[in-house]
């Protein structure tokens, strides 16, 4: 249920008729147990309890009774007000604009229910959506021997103009709307294929009825055969039904169904329930009977506009029916534009013929024309809109501001109360300041529950960057005259200081959880715990927090549209709207520190202009780590290259040592890593320890803060294992190791976070473009290999070296991708993830040119070869790092796949 509809059925019903009868206020049968009677009478009760001999006045206007009631009356409006719905506690109604709604992360069953095309069916439908107006739409799957879909399309449609462009026009919004609804493992086997027209004529002999406009009815007899020949769905303006809920769900005409959002009409069933392949006059009579005016149907026939146009299809036709289309042609009506044209037609009203007039006729049809024409191009720009960039939403009112000065419970008290206090105060000095300070406790809690039901929006509101939990208010001089003078700190600052908030991070996650649960969504961040990281422990929670806030922001995407590809017409990096969900969604689950389609090596691209080579991994597993002093897991126990480091004798190594780094302490900057300078470092190193290429399990375990060590000797040691350590630097003071500490740790922390991210390879889209398809068969040449879709991942990071983590990234991929996909993980080295980015960067460029001249027509040559070249490189480059038989998966062979 939407949440609009949520506030629909908590509002009460009002009978017919009940406009003109008064209102009036029902009674309960029985007290209400938070209500006032009852809350007064238990405080009455506890009070005569408390006192005991000392209660001695019952009556009702007595002054504790008075002031019991203020407090009664107070806490009785918060119980009334935290029962309203939950819209209305938002501050939402059915004027709301959709945005306020989505911002809270409340969202329409409109929204959520629709899914992507799947069928052919599907496509159809969403095609014909999207491209409003196109002639003989098709969109059929490519099949192989088996039966079996293989994820290719291929759609054919005509222009519904006769422009010189409509045919580029077409092709281009084609090409976008199937981008649009593009699922992961399907690509266009070819561009779409534009139908030439293969132009007929129609005579018809009819029998009209009524007083309906003869013009008007002849125009509707065209527009109607015109859509039937040309596969054109008709649409409400053309006269048919409005949407029909299909079997079933007659008690719910508005659930949404399938990728239209909504239950398909007649018109669109009966389309899709149509011969596909040929024409027959049965169709086009049973059309025309629907027209209103016509009696009967008495001849209906079909010519050619140019003499002898006889086609190969028509031979196979069976009787009283002609080919629709072929290979490269389909039918198209043409309007009469001439008298002769006319000379076919007609028409008989109560027996008798009717002489057409037609000059006046041929005006009529020729502005109906227009009519529609504009009325299409309407429509087009209207779809284009919904479905390529959304519809534009009004902006959301802003979240409520922090109001201060809340009514004060007291000032609901008989003006005596106040006339007497100030009477008594000139006896009593104090009396009045010690009255404000016991009234400033009871409103210290009354204030509390009001500000939180005010602010209750900005714990929805998915925009709104404060993390705070709660909004304290205490008393101040508009409330409680004097109050201020008896505040030892400054009020405003005392009630914003954080400690009075300081689990608003884990409260704030269970907010989130609740939001997430509303869709069906659940994101375990506790599965990250002991693994290693990139952030200080602030930083982590705070990071988390962010992406369980990205998650509900796009949980539509995220959720509904989780099998959706990429658009490789547009820009993949930094785009991510253009990154595919299932990726953007592993992302967030592996608590990566971003999601979005990006590069993962430019660090180390620059590491590497500046001379730094990275040594090729061990092709063993990887261990597991034991933790860390801080409690982190440490870095790999036998990292390549540990034979030739740097030995300690045994007096060294029982040298007191002094850990440094203290792992709460802040990262530093990015703008405080000099890369050139720490590549000169990492080389120097190096070749002190006779080593041609940098262990990546160095940077590995300078992620751990815990294993910096400094030695009475002045040496700066990088805990490896338990046996070896690498000694970064000798004879340095405590403050300059611990300087160089930090930025060998920060750079380390700030590498292998930049570096760690998701490749999402749909191998299907590496198949040649140019290939001709093979003699005898409809389905190009594929291999077991090109229906798979790889996920490439870091696999010489920290985390990536992690075997738990590798287990948790082949559980989530195993769970969140979609069943009918081969999906792998494929965890690269340093050296093999250059490689490889440096191949698929070049593939995307490739891909993205291709598509961008599809769009303004057709792809030259050289074009489609440099990308089939690009293409063929990459798929080499995946089938050399495939393992063999004999390897089990989840091993730390570089190009391993899981």
């Amino acid at each position: 249920m939407s949440a609009r509809s949520a506030l629909r059925d908590a509002m009460p019903d009002r009978p017919r008729g009940a406009a003109s009868l008064p209102r009036t206020i029902p009674r309960k049968a029985e007290p209400d147990a938070f209500g006032f009677d009852a809350l007064r009478a238990l405080a009455i009760e506890r009070a005569q309890a408390a006192s005991g001999d000392l209660w001695t006045d019952y009556n009702l206007h007595d002054p504790g009774v008075s002031l019991l009631e203020a407090l009664c009356f107070a806490l009785t409006e918060d119980v009334f007000a935290a029962r309203q719905p939950v819209p209305t506690l938002l501050g939402l109604d059915e004027a709301s604009p959709l945005a306020a709604w989505e911002r809270l992360g409340l969202h329409d069953r409109e929204a959520l229910l629709p899914c992507r095309p799947v069928s052919e069916a599907d496509w159809r439908l969403w095609l014909g959506h999207a491209l409003p107006g196109a002639r003989q739409l098709a969109m059929n799957a490519l099949k192989d021997w088996r039966g079996r879909a293989v994820g290719l399309w291929r759609m054919t449609l005509q222009a519904s103009t006769d422009r010189p462009d409509g045919d580029r026009r077409l092709r281009e919004r084609a090409l976008r709307a199937f981008h649009a609804a593009r699922a992961l493992g399907e690509d266009l086997a070819e561009p779409p294929r534009l139908l030439a027209p293969r132009w007929v004529r129609l005579d018809v002999q009819l029998s009209v009825t009524g007083e309906r406009d003869l013009g008007d009815l002849l125009a509707e007899v065209l527009r109607r055969c015109d859509a039937g020949m040309s596969r054109r769905v008709q649409t409400p303006l053309d006269g048919q039904d409005d949407p029909e809920p299909p079997a079933g769900l007659a008690d719910d005409p508005d659930l949404p169904g399938g990728p239209m959002g909504r239950p398909t009409t007649r018109a669109e069933r009966r389309w899709l329930a149509e011969d596909d392949d040929f024409l027959y006059a049965s169709d086009l009579g049973r059309l025309l009977q629907e027209v209103p005016g016509v009696a009967s149907v008495e001849g209906l026939r079909l010519r050619a506009v140019i003499d002898g146009d006889d086609r190969p299809e028509d031979l196979t036709a069976p009787p009283g029916s002609v080919a629709r289309r072929g290979r490269d042609w389909a039918l198209r009506l043409r309007w009469p534009s001439s008298p002769e044209e006319l000379r076919g037609w007609v028409v008989r009203r109560d027996g008798l013929r009717v002489q057409l007039p037609e000059e006046a006729l041929l005006t009529q049809l020729a502005l109906q024309r227009r009519v529609d024409h504009a009325r299409d191009a309407a429509i087009l720009r209207a779809e284009a809109a919904k479905t390529m960039g959304g519809e534009r939403l009004d902006a959301p009112a802003p979240l409520p501001a922090r109001r201060d000065g809340h009514l004060a419970a007291v000032g609901a008290l008989p003006p005596l109360y106040h006339e007497a206090l100030q009477l008594r105060d000139a006896a009593q000095p104090g009396l009045r300041a010690q009255w404000a300070g016991y009234a400033a406790l009871l409103e210290l809690g009354l204030n509390q529950a009001q500000q939180q039901r005010e602010q209750l929006p900005r714990l929805f509101a998915l925009d709104d960057p404060d993390s705070r939990s709660y909004w304290h208010e205490w008393p101040g001089d508009a409330q409680l005259p004097g109050v201020e003078s008896l505040y030892l700190v400054n009020r405003r600052e005392a009630q914003d200081d954080l400690a009075l908030d300081a689990d608003r991070l884990e409260r704030r996650h269970r907010f989130l959880d609740f939001q997430l649960a509303l869709h069906g969504e659940v994101l375990d961040q506790t599965v990250l715990d002991g693994l290693p990281r990139y952030h200080a422990p602030d930083a982590w929670r705070r990071h988390l927090l962010a992406q369980k806030r990205q998650f509900m922001r796009r949980v539509i995407r995220l959720g509904r549209d989780r099998g959706a590809g990429a658009d490789y017409g547009r820009p993949l990096f930094g785009d991510l709207d253009n990154t595919p969900p299932l990726q953007e969604r592993l992302g967030l689950m592996l608590g990566l520190a971003r999601t979005e389609s990006r590069r993962l090596t430019l660090v180390l691209e620059t590491l590497q202009k500046h001379g730094v080579r990275f040594e090729r991994e061990s092709r063993r597993s990887p261990r597991p780590r034991p933790p860390s002093d801080d409690g982190a897991p440490s870095a790999d126990r036998a990292p390549s290259g540990a034979q030739r480091v740097e030995a300690l004798s045994t007096q060294d190594r029982r040298q007191p040592v002094r850990r440094l780094l203290d792992p709460a302490l802040p990262r530093l900057p990015r703008s405080a890593v000099d890369w050139k300078e720490l590549a000169a470092r990492l080389r120097a190193w190096a070749a002190r320890q006779d080593l041609a290429r940098v262990p990546p399990a160095l940077l590995r375990a300078a992620v751990d803060p815990g294993r910096f060590r400094h030695d009475e000797a002045g040496r700066l040691r990088l805990i490896a294992d338990n046996d070896s350590d690498w000694v970064i630097a000798d004879g340095m003071a405590e403050d300059a190791a611990l300087r160089l500490a930090r930025e060998l740790h920060a750079a380390a922390c700030l590498l292998q976070a930049d570096g760690e991210g998701l490749h999402l390879v749909e191998h299907l889209l590496l198949r040649p473009v140019g290939a001709p398809t093979p003699e005898g068969s409809q389905v190009p040449a594929l291999t077991d290999a090109d229906r798979r879709v790889s996920v490439v991942l870091a696999g010489w990071t920290a985390r990536g070296r992690d075997e738990r983590f590798r287990m948790l990234a082949a559980q989530a991929l195993e769970r969140e991708a979609p069943a009918h996909l081969r999906c792998e993980l494929v965890w690269l080295d340093a050296r093999d993830l250059l490689t490889f980015e440096h191949r698929w960067v070049k593939w995307l460029d490739q891909r993205r040119a291709y598509e961008t001249a599809l769009l303004a027509g057709e792809a030259a040559a050289d074009l489609i070869g440099a990308l089939d070249e690009a293409a063929s490189a990459l798929g080499r480059w995946f089938q050399r790092r495939r393992p063999g038989p004999s390897m089990r998966p989840g091993t730390s062979e570089p190009g391993d796949r899981t």
